[in-house]
């Protein structure tokens, strides 16, 4: 297991986040944003610039996240209404929910793997479409087909995908997810496995959430939170998820992959400081063996 930073969850200006990288003894990376932009919709400027940067420092993209998928899947059919102007816009929304499944599978997503491939990141991460207000359960047909197709196209060009649990997403528990994975049944597809976000969804991550995706992780973010006694969710830097036995049981399951930080906090340089040394300490604790009494 290793480390990992988010670049834009410690600065905007990724030759800052890596600047700092450094100095913290980091060389790995996920690429998401690039100040109001989220790659890989760079112009020509900003991504020969980023490569500069990726030189200079001498940094390790390990993983790209263009928020892939991270939209509403529309149903088959618009909702109807009597009235004409409803049912006009009625139609209008749903035809424009079908157009951006039609982007994301067929402009972003390649878009998404040349550039993954141009820094040499081997791991896109997508989400598994918002689901609205369907209860959590089984991700229908057209979900599991898209990102089967994704799959595909992904193995294609020597890279994995991975879907990250989210809440409010058809991927949002650990088992909700574990059985997207067998659906999908790609080789290519796997999970990235965000503890506090399944959390948020209700899940209890560790031991239950995990037990049941452990099989699929691929990648994993590092974040802790807290439910407020009104049942809302607060992220936090040291909350209610058992990282220690979640990091010792990904030690002990053979997991070699890497752990972004992502804290969701402000102060956004202080936060993913001691978020990392708090992560670096649980990598170590994982690493060693514990001792007889």
């Amino acid at each position: 297991m290793k480390p990992s930073l988010i670049t834009d969850e410690i600065s905007a200006d990724p030759e800052t986040a890596f600047e700092l990288g450094t100095e913290w003894g980091i060389h790995d990376y996920e690429l998401r944003g690039y100040f109001t932009e989220r790659i890989p919709l760079l112009t020509s400027y900003q991504k020969q610039r980023l490569r500069d940067m990726i030189a200079d420092y001498g940094a390790n993209i390990v993983a790209v996240s263009p928020g892939l998928f991270k939209i509403p899947y529309p149903s088959r059919q618009p909702e109807r209404s009597s009235l004409g102007w409803m049912d006009r816009a009625l139609y209008s929304g749903w035809a424009d929910a079908r157009a951006a499944v039609d982007y994301h599978l067929t402009e972003l997503l390649p878009a998404t793997l040349d550039y993954a491939n141009e820094v040499g990141a081997k791991t896109v991460i997508c989400f598994s479409f918002h689901r609205g207000l369907a209860p959590g359960g089984p991700a229908p047909e057209e979900v599991v087909e898209s990102l089967s197709r994704a799959s595909k196209c992904a193995g294609e060009a020597g890279l994995r995908l991975v879907v990250e649990t989210e809440a409010g997403f058809w991927a949002d528990t650990g088992a909700r997810s574990a059985d997207l994975a067998r659906a999908v049944n790609q080789p290519a597809f796997g999970i990235n496995w965000d503890p506090a976000n399944s959390f948020s969804e209700g899940d209890d991550p560790y031991p239950t959430g995990y037990d049941a995706v452990k099989g699929f992780v691929r990648h994993v973010h590092f974040k802790d939170a807290r439910r407020r006694p009104d049942g809302g969710v607060d992220f936090v830097l040291d909350g209610e998820i058992d990282w220690p036995g979640q990091i010792a049981a990904l030690k002990s399951d053979g997991y070699n992959g890497f752990i972004s930080v992502e804290t969701h906090l402000r102060p956004r340089v202080a936060a993913a400081r001691e978020s990392l040394v708090r992560l670096r300490e649980l990598i170590a604790g994982a690493a060693t063996p514990a001792t007889s009494p």
